[in-house]
């Protein structure tokens, strides 16, 4: 039964973007990447990987949700199909900070949506240097108008490439009605 939808709408950062698009069993999501640091400030390029040695720092990456509780939205999202016809939507972003001093690069996202299994998404390039920021705008579309809950977990390999699995905050997202 389709009754949530997920979709990210990019991710930021201020040197490097990316774009791709990712269908899902149940939901669409498209990403743009880019690269944000403390030396940053010139226009996107094309993607590069992070810098760094092989040996270093170990990637340690929170992951929070802005804002919290998700207010309950119902503005239409019409350019995924998943969601075309669902009234009940709520749009955040998921910040993802690297504040280890290590590089990281997430490959897989797993999302739940009042708790079950939403998506699990492989082959993502979602790439994080010493102490960077990845903003994720996410929404969610649903049948049903009342509260919910979301989270997302993403796993990868630091620049040792030792695994690392971020769990992320849970989203709690208002019922209609509900602000």
């Amino acid at each position: 039964m389709r009754n949530a939808g997920f979709h990210d709408d990019s991710i930021r950062r201020t040197a490097l973007v990316s774009r791709r698009a990712l269908l899902f069993l149940v939901i669409g999501s498209s990403f743009a990447a880019a690269r944000c640091g403390s030396n940053s400030g010139g226009l996107p390029t094309s993607p590069t990987s992070a810098a760094g040695s092989l040996q270093g720092a170990a990637a340690t990456v929170q992951i929070s949700v802005n804002p919290n509780p998700v207010p309950f939205s119902g503005a239409p999202i019409t350019d995924t199909a998943e969601c075309a016809n669902y009234a009940n939507t709520w749009f955040y972003d998921t910040v993802l900070l690297e504040n280890g001093g290590g590089n990281v690069t997430f490959t897989s996202r797993v999302d739940l949506f009042d708790g079950k299994t939403a998506n699990n998404i492989t082959g993502l390039k979602i790439v994080l240097g010493p102490h960077d920021t990845v903003v994720l705008h996410t929404r969610w579309c649903s049948g049903a108008s009342t509260s919910h809950s979301a989270q997302s977990i993403f796993g990868g390999v630091d620049g040792n490439g030792t695994a690392v699995t971020a769990t992320g905050q849970v989203a709690q997202l208002a019922g209609a009605g509900k602000q």
